[in-house]
């Protein structure tokens, strides 16, 4: 899952108490390529989140326009796996080779297909015009790729996400520590007021996912491509 993931150290896994996927600069101010951080969590055998989907999104299933769909940031693949299952086409892309290679041997194990994708979303990964009808977003919050995933969605088309609120620092030990990667309130409904949006929620939650568990503040939203 390329996001902005910090990992918690009470599953004995040590890694740098600020270790983000958005983040792809070393302390050094080097440049290095995205998703090495995270080959490097990915390499384990254990699947960090876990292999179930985020419980919103099996919540919301049903209602999730069928057909072509790309699940941003889709790490070592939950999601993108149980959208396959429930008969979307799915497309997964992380920066992660790691994580796309756990993507595909979790899909194999399910017995489904999901189509992997190498890409870098803050190098303008290039989502297309009018190609899905729904794109995923978990734990990957940029506010700059929001046009190109409205662009990328078909008419009728759906964007959902669920992403770290900027509560979570006073919720818990684990998300991000850079408040540009949490959503502030309201923000989303700025960003979206063009569109219909279907569900927005800024909630407390239980979470139960590999090595986020316990309490997590979170913005949940759904917004079809209709113009309001």
């Amino acid at each position: 899952m390329h996001s902005m993931r910090i990992l918690a150290l009470s599953l004995a896994i040590i890694l740098p108490s600020n270790l983000s996927a958005q983040a792809t600069q070393p302390a050094a101010g080097q440049p290095v390529p995205a998703g090495a951080r995270w080959d490097q969590v990915f390499s384990r055998e254990m699947y960090v989140y876990g292999t179930e989907p985020v419980t919103f999104l099996k919540e919301q299933a049903a209602r999730l326009k069928k057909g072509k769909v790309l699940c941003l940031a889709a790490g070592e693949g939950r999601n993108a796996v149980y959208l396959a299952q429930q008969g979307f086409h799915v497309t997964a892309m992380d920066a992660s080779q790691k994580g796309l290679e756990k993507t595909r041997a979790l899909a194999r194990q399910k017995g489904v297909t999901v189509n992997t994708e190498m890409g870098d979303l803050q190098k303008n990964y290039d989502m297309g015009v009018a190609k899905y009808d729904l794109i995923t977003d978990f734990y990957y919050h940029d506010t700059s790729i929001f046009p190109r995933v409205m662009k990328a969605l078909k008419p009728g088309g759906m964007f959902i996400l669920q992403n770290f609120s900027a509560d979570q620092p006073n919720t818990n030990t684990f998300g991000p520590e850079d408040p540009r990667h949490l959503v502030m309130p309201n923000e989303l409904l700025t960003h979206f007021r063009e569109y219909r949006i279907l569900y927005y929620e800024d909630t407390k939650v239980i979470l139960d996912e590999g090595m986020h568990q316990g309490p997590g503040a979170v913005v949940r939203l759904i917004v079809v491509k209709e113009p309001m």
